[in-house]
Order: structure tokens, then C-alpha cells, then sequence
């Protein structure tokens, strides 16, 4: 099964560029062998959205940078990447590398001429992916079953969030243990609230290679007027604490930061729930 780099090169041969500075990246096919071939170039709209928003994401000056909820700081964006595995450039930005990690991507520092390097990328895919035992997953993804809920949204509407004490427990099928996620979604379709504007989180069981849909639980946003409280954040935290990861459309630094240190592990992904639980479920991103 092929899998796609993206590769920060200047001259088609060499890793020789930092990821900031690439205004292009060589998009690869690499099969488990190591041969590639290369689909071409893709633009780093990122170039051009340099100069950072005057405010926040959320709207209010106040909030900029975030010191707990909304995006704030700048436009830079890295899901133009989305179908790729890796990214391979000279060097990463701390934010940079986090913001790539947060869509399940892997950014690797490499200088070395390309082919050595895909050669490398490929060994290291494999052993990840054999050891995982989830080679078959990743050659026809069509086999990964789903026994996703359907979330009408009346229903969504209707579901309370539990009392901390009633949360339900894992499910269990008696073969692997199962991780806990929740996906911020106003409609049970699409991830699509910001952290900090999130009033709905849709709670799943990742087990044996299917996502069983659980419950969803409602909470109240972090963010009001652009002001973020440490309690709000614990609220939210408390809600989910039977979580391992948390899925949301955009987050900032200080809320990550907050959530990682409660021991999520916390992830970007405005995308479709299903193709983020196939990712989720083929990658092995959150095994137990």
C-alpha cells in the first residue's frame, strides 16, 4: 500500500529547505519498497498568509494568542497537507511541527538527498504499520467496519450531558482495550467547532478496528466575549475526562497546552468524522 510525502526541496533532489521557507513541496507516492514517484508540486499557501490577524479567530482583540481557546496569532495553516503521512523538510517550527502532529501527520527532519530519504521513511513506515498490525488496514481500507450511530440532529439536541459519576464505561469486547475520543460537532457530521466555541462533544469507542459511536455530552463554551476562565477549561476537561483524545476543528495554544497537561492528547481535524475516525482507526494514532 502507497502512502504520500511531502517533501520541502528546492531543486527536486535534495531536502535542502525548512518547512517555513518552502513555498512549494514535491508531493511523493511511495510504496513500501521505497519507489516513489512524484505527482508534483503543491503551492505553500502559508507564503502568502504570512502577516499575522489583527485579532483573534474568535473575533475579539482580547483574545489574541489565546491564553485559552481560540486560535489568535496568525493565519498559517498546514491541512493544504492533509493526505500525506509525512512531511520531510531542513527543519520544523515547535508550532509548526505541533500544528502537522494535530492532523496525524509526522514531520521529520531530514538532510539528505530524496531517494536515500524515502528509502528510510519507507523502512520506518513499514515497521510501523507490520508491528502495528495494521498492514491490511492501510491496503484496503474498506474493510475497517464502523458501527458509527446515526446522529439526527434532534437527537444530538435532546442528549444531556452525564453526571461525572454516570459516565459510560468503555466498551469492551474482550479482545483489545478500547480508547475513548471525543469530536467537537454541531451536527454529528462534520468536526466543526473550535475548541473554544464548542457547546457539543460526540463521544466514540476506538476497538478491534471499528469506532462504536457512544453518547454525546454537551458543554459550556470556553470562550465568551474573549475572555477565558482556568474553571471553564475544567469543566470541559471534567466532562470528558474519560477521554483520551479530544477532536476539534481549531484550538489555541493556551487551551492545548491545558488539555495536554490534563493528559489529553489533542488534535486539529476539520474534516468529515468519518474519514478522521478511518485515519484515527488505520494509523493506530490512539491505541491504548
Amino acid at each position: 500500500m502507497s502512502f504520500k510525502i511531502a517533501v520541502a526541496t528546492k531543486d527536486g533532489k535534495n531536502i535542502d529547505t525548512a518547512f517555513a521557507t518552502a513555498k512549494k513541496f514535491l508531493i511523493l507516492e511511495v510504496e513500501s519498497d521505497g519507489k516513489y514517484v512524484e505527482e508534483g508540486y503543491r503551492g505553500n499557501p502559508n507564503i502568502a498568509l504570512a502577516v499575522p490577524n489583527s485579532a483573534s479567530s474568535c473575533g475579539a482583540s482580547s483574545c489574541g494568542g489565546c491564553g485559552g481557546g481560540c486560535g489568535g496569532g496568525s493565519s498559517y495553516s498546514v491541512e493544504f497537507l492533509w493526505d500525506c503521512h509525512y512531511v520531510l523538510a531542513t527543519s520544523f517550527g515547535h508550532k509548526e511541527a505541533k500544528l502537522l502532529n494535530r492532523i496525524f501527520i509526522d514531520a521529520l527532519e531530514v538532510s539528505l538527498p530524496i531517494d536515500k530519504a524515502v528509502v528510510k521513511v519507507a523502512l520506518y513506515d513499514n515497521r510501523v504499520t507490520n508491528n502495528g498490525a495494521n498492514k491490511a488496514y492501510r491496503e484496503d481500507l474498506s474493510k475497517v467496519q464502523y458501527a458509527e450511530r446515526e446522529l439526527p440532529e434532534i437527537a444530538v439536541k435532546e442528549v444531556n450531558v452525564p453526571d461525572e459519576d454516570l459516565k459510560a464505561e468503555p466498551t469492551h469486547t474482550g479482545h483489545s482495550k478500547a480508547v475513548r475520543i471525543a469530536l467537537a460537532s454541531s451536527d454529528g457530521k462534520v468536526i466543526n467547532q473550535h475548541f473554544g466555541h464548542a457547546t457539543t462533544f460526540h463521544v466514540f469507542d476506538i476497538i478491534d478496528n471499528t469506532a462504536r459511536f457512544v453518547e454525546s455530552r454537551d458543554v459550556n463554551q470556553c470562550c465568551n466575549g474573549g475572555t477565558h476562565k482556568i474553571s471553564a477549561f475544567e469543566k470541559v476537561a471534567n466532562t470528558l475526562s474519560d477521554c483520551k483524545g479530544i477532536i476539534v476543528a481549531k484550538i489555541g495554544e493556551g487551551a492545548s497546552a491545558f488539555l495536554e497537561n490534563k493528559g489529553f492528547e489533542v488534535f486539529e481535524a476539520p474534516y468529515l468524522i468519518s474519514a478522521v475516525l478511518e485515519k484515527l482507526i488505520s494509523d493506530r494514532l490512539l491505541e491504548a
